[in-house]
């Protein structure tokens, strides 16, 4: 087996982040701006594009099998810079912080009109991570993407929190930035999970949600048990399933909060999922590979059962990070748009292959 290193995560481990400092003053240099059948997903596996990745990626669902640092170029080091100055802010338009409490979040928004759309990144993901797709986004309608405690430029939350208290600090940020409902949800990866903890607590705030190749549902206890049984007592050994908390995050709490959330309605959701995992993958041998993308692609295919008005669409020349210029951000704009049409003029999602087309994409549903 190669040498690898195994640690559990449930999401992609996220960008190259902008140390505090320099990613305040970049805010503030900012000028202000104002149905087909259902198949189940399987799919061959393309050869892996050799793209040296800016982050690190993740052995899907469970654990990573890669050298996060030296292998694929992620932020393996802390933010020892200084937090943004502390300051309260009411008008957020290009970047700010805004006061949630005590700490500072970072927020930026892009555009006008209704609904919402809130941009959630992966974990240890920022904003940055949608820079492809807010600006155009913001074009049709009022679309915010922000950092969650303790990354980019926002304050840590003190102590040890999980996937609730992430819900809370973005209940307090939309409060105090005064961004309205209603809501489109995007969540990428790990996002996927806290866009599902929120539209279940704010139904009534929630108007649709498209998921970014994202976890599913109870992927720490389902994703164990995926993998081969010899593999098991070294996975417990030597991953975090006995020190589940990673950058002062409870993952295993955070997913069983989510675990009970098995329907959304009728809630338009477009599921997209990349055909490529090759990232999520790095050094793992080809068994381990094979087991743990049909864990990937079960879980996917659950995701778009979670609303009788769904839409699943693979997009066939990316990895992870579908949203980045170098993938395919187009499926995720084209995915969003829709889904903003359908809760302005509610009404249903057109069929996934009136949105999607060409030879880059597949529609499953």
């Amino acid at each position: 087996m190669p040498n690898v290193t195994v640690i559990p995560v449930h999401l992609a481990v996220g960008d190259r982040r902008l140390p505090r400092a320099d990613r305040w003053r970049r805010a503030r240099r900012r000028p202000r701006r104002a149905g087909a059948p259902v198949r189940s997903l399987q799919l061959s596996q393309p050869p892996y594009d050799g793209e040296n990745r800016a982050v690190a990626g993740r052995f899907v669902a469970v654990m990573l099998a890669s050298i996060l640092a030296a292998a694929c170029g992620g932020d393996a080091t802390k933010d020892q810079s200084q937090p943004p100055p502390k300051v309260t802010v009411t008008d957020v338009g290009s970047g700010d912080a805004v006061d949630v409490g005590g700490r500072h979040m970072y927020v930026e928004c892009s555009g006008s009109g209704s609904p919402t759309v809130l941009l959630e990144a992966g974990f240890g993901g920022t904003s940055n991570n949608w820079a492809t797709v807010l600006p155009e986004l913001g074009r049709t309608t009022r679309t915010c993407a922000y950092d969650r405690a303790g990354l980019g430029a926002s304050d840590p939350i003190p102590g040890v929190h999980d996937a609730g208290d992430e819900i809370k600090d973005l209940e307090r940020l939309l409060d105090r930035a005064r961004i309205k409902p209603p809501y489109v949800l995007v969540g990428h990866s790990y996002g996927g999970l806290l866009a599902r903890l929120f539209a279940h607590a704010h139904p009534d705030q929630t108007g649709g949600m498209v998921l970014v190749d994202a976890v599913g549902r109870d992927d720490w206890q389902r994703g164990l048990a995926a993998w081969p049984k010899w593999l098991e007592p070294k996975l417990r050994r030597e991953s975090g399933f006995t020190q589940p908390v990673v950058d002062g995050v409870d993952l295993r709490a955070s997913a069983a909060l989510a675990s009970h959330i098995r329907s959304l309605g009728d809630l338009p959701l477009v599921v997209i999922t990349a055909a490529r995992e090759r990232e999520n993958f790095t050094g793992a041998p080809p068994e381990l590979y094979r087991r743990g993308m049909r864990f990937w692609r079960t879980m996917q295919n659950e995701l778009a059962t979670l609303s009788s008005d769904h839409a699943h669409v693979v997009a066939l020349r990316s990895d992870h990070f579908v949203q980045r210029a170098s993938e395919q951000p187009d499926v995720v704009i084209r995915a969003i748009r829709a889904v903003t049409r359908a809760v302005r003029d509610n009404d249903q999602l057109p069929p996934c292959t009136r949105t999607f087309s060409g030879p880059d994409v597949r529609c499953l549903s």
